[in-house]
């Protein structure tokens, strides 16, 4: 199954740049998997040529441990093979074997042995399009006289996708979700700074990638747009009833069955009666307040949670606190920093790290170009 609306990527997009064009555009490529898209999109296992291979321990070093001249002997054998590609029209070579799967993952990654991953590997390639993780199964061919409904609870990115699995298995179901809109942690979180901690490239649907993220770590409202994007494009957003927070879900052994309860937009109590329940309420919806510090809420200024940030609240040469130091901390306190008079950071426990030196950096119109029509890139 391959999306057939929004703004998701669908095979390779034809191309008809100059050489020269495309010459300007790889000297902005990353290198270590130029090659190996290239031989994915093309069936041309020539290009991976061993002498050019990256070296798994220096990847993290400038230029990726690559020296001078390899860097020149990539671009110019990526050159040649994209002028061919072009040239016969942007054909895309065969389905790769597994084998040859494995043996361009392997060069990407600087040798090692990933046949373990393979299966991981060729679910998240999506070869050709096809959604490897769909049901294989369909409620009209196992149980076609049995009533089935499923309610899921929350209508973040785990909700939008039990619900799209649902779908293409033929059950009935309905998505409760306590706010008006899509997107879970990506509505609720509006701190100064508040952006994805993961490359969207990976954070993101394997059967609805988008080649134009604007960064490569991208922020709230991007992100919050992804869900609505994906929600539109799979005809969820009918299936949800908004503004509606469930309270309580009580199984019965006797009926095999739950009762949910829920609370309207109204604000009036009701209950539905369901087959199955899938919470995808995350972990992040309820901010955890220091409460058990001596004295906490009896400081008379402002005060509030990270995940529940006051815009109202003016921090300009203010003094600030901030307890913790985690994920959210190391977003908004470089962000209010240079506004606040003093600013305080209490950690209890020092988080792990691991330099990024592109967290907060555009993806360049070139980058965009190769992820658009090296879909594998």
């Amino acid at each position: 199954m391959s999306c057939s609306a929004g703004p998701f990527l669908h095979g390779v997009e034809p191309f008809t740049e100059s050489d020269d064009e495309l010459r300007a555009i790889l000297r902005h490529a990353v290198l270590p998997p130029l090659l190996p898209a290239l031989a994915y999109a093309t069936g041309d296992m020539s290009l991976l040529r061993a002498e050019l291979c990256p070296d798994a321990l220096l990847v993290n070093l400038p230029a990726f441990g690559l020296t001078n001249e390899q860097a020149v002997a990539i671009r110019k054998l990526a050159l040649e093979a994209m002028v061919r590609f072009r040239d016969g029209g942007c054909q895309q070579g065969p389905v790769p074997s597994e084998r040859d799967v494995l043996r361009i993952m392997e060069f990407a990654v600087g040798g090692g042995d990933m046949a373990p991953y393979l299966p991981l590997l060729e679910e998240e390639l999506a070869h050709r399009g096809e959604d490897r993780r769909a049901p294989t199964w369909h409620k009209d061919d196992v149980a076609p006289e049995v009533p089935f409904t499923v309610a899921v609870i929350g209508a973040g990115l785990s909700g939008l996708v039990a619900g799209h699995r649902l779908r293409q298995a033929g059950v009935d179901f309905v998505i409760f979700e306590k706010n008006h809109d899509v997107g879970g942690t990506w509505l609720e979180n509006r701190y100064p700074g508040c952006r994805v901690d993961n490359p969207n490239h990976n954070y993101s649907y394997s059967f609805a990638q988008r080649h134009d993220w604007p960064f490569h770590y991208s922020t709230q409202p991007v992100l919050q747009q992804y869900a609505r994007d994906c929600a539109e494009a799979f005809g969820l957003v009918e299936t949800i009833r908004f503004g509606t927070e469930v309270t309580d879900a009580v199984w019965s052994d006797r009926d095999l069955n739950w009762t949910v309860t829920f609370r309207s937009a109204e604000g009036s109590e009701q209950n539905v009666v369901v087959d199955a329940v899938v919470s995808a309420v995350g972990q992040l919806n309820r901010p955890n307040l220091p409460s058990s510090i001596p004295g906490f809420g009896t400081f008379e200024g402002p005060a509030f949670h990270s995940a529940r940030w006051d815009h109202d609240v003016d921090l300009t040469g203010k003094r600030v606190a901030v307890i913790g130091t985690g994920a959210s901390a190391l977003q908004f306190v470089p962000e209010i920093a240079p506004d606040v008079g003093e600013l305080l950071v209490f950690q209890r426990t020092p988080p792990w790290l691991g330099p990024t030196p592109d967290y907060h950096d555009p993806v360049s119109d070139e980058l965009q170009w190769l992820y658009q029509h090296l879909p594998s890139y």
